[in-house]
């Protein structure tokens, strides 16, 4: 075994695609402190480096990731290290965010909390049929966070929302993907092939253009139907006029 698959959290960068692995299997790769930190760091080398075209998350052992450890709940009770951690948090969770790069996050076995919530970030999370999403912290005295209430009512309007962060209800992967919280549910066994799949298809995307694509996608939730023109008005000219744009089009009108 790798040195850096001792850690609770590694990487791995292979041909473009950087494996984001939470890897504490024993807990269900519940979260500790430690592991937000590198959780930072992953993410700002995924943003930062030109040879990630794509980020997959993933758990170790079988599941995704069962939420924040208990260490961390009790860590928290104090207010300078709650103030200390979150802002950690936050800091990746807005990195994450805005990620110019695909996102794909693979769960199976149990996605819950803000476990479930850092794989929502994700631009395509693809499940298992049978795995668990559940959003259970109202039912242990807390609110929802990691971003998922900003997440929720976004990807499944605001009754699905309720549904899951006010009754804290487990859905199944399947159920997942027929409300919209995810892009897909898959057999288990057909869940490794479904990810370098999709990770081949978006490593064949015009990165200028997927980039904008997203970025106006992220944008456009908080803009009126005015300035989502006002924006498109803005990027297609440039892309028009971009060596990508151009190098696509004369393919085309090759194979015609």
């Amino acid at each position: 075994m790798n040195d850096q698959q001792t850690l609770p959290l590694y990487i791995e960068l292979h041909e473009g695609v950087l494996t984001i692995v939470l890897n504490r299997p024993r807990v269900l790769n519940a979260m500790t402190i430690e592991m937000f930190s590198l959780l930072k760091d992953a993410i700002s080398f995924a943003a930062t480096k030109e040879e990630v075209r794509v980020v997959i998350f993933r758990g170790a052992g079988g599941n995704f990731c069962s939420g924040a450890d208990l260490s961390v709940l009790s860590m928290l009770s104090e207010s300078d290290q709650a103030h200390q951690a979150l802002t950690i948090i936050n800091d990746f969770l807005l990195q994450l965010h805005h990620m110019p790069k695909p996102v794909i996050a693979v769960v199976e076995g149990a996605a819950v909390g803000a476990g479930l919530n850092l794989a929502l970030h994700a631009d395509f999370v693809l499940a298992a049929k049978e795995a668990v999403l559940q959003e259970p912290f109202v039912h242990i005295g807390l609110t929802t966070d990691f971003g998922g209430t900003y997440l929720l009512p976004r990807l499944v309007g605001m009754a699905q929302a309720k549904r899951l962060a006010l009754l804290g209800e487990k859905i199944s992967g399947s159920e997942a993907e027929k409300i919209g919280l995810i892009y897909k549910a898959v057999d288990a066994a057909a869940l490794e092939q479904e990810a370098n799949q999709l990770a081949k298809v978006l490593l064949r995307m015009p990165k200028l253009a997927w980039e904008t694509t997203k970025m106006g996608l992220t944008a456009c939730l908080e803009l009126n139907m005015e300035e989502a023109l006002a924006w498109e008005k803005q990027q297609q000219p440039k892309l028009i006029a971009h060596p990508e744009f151009q190098t696509v089009i004369r393919q085309r009108l090759k194979k015609e």
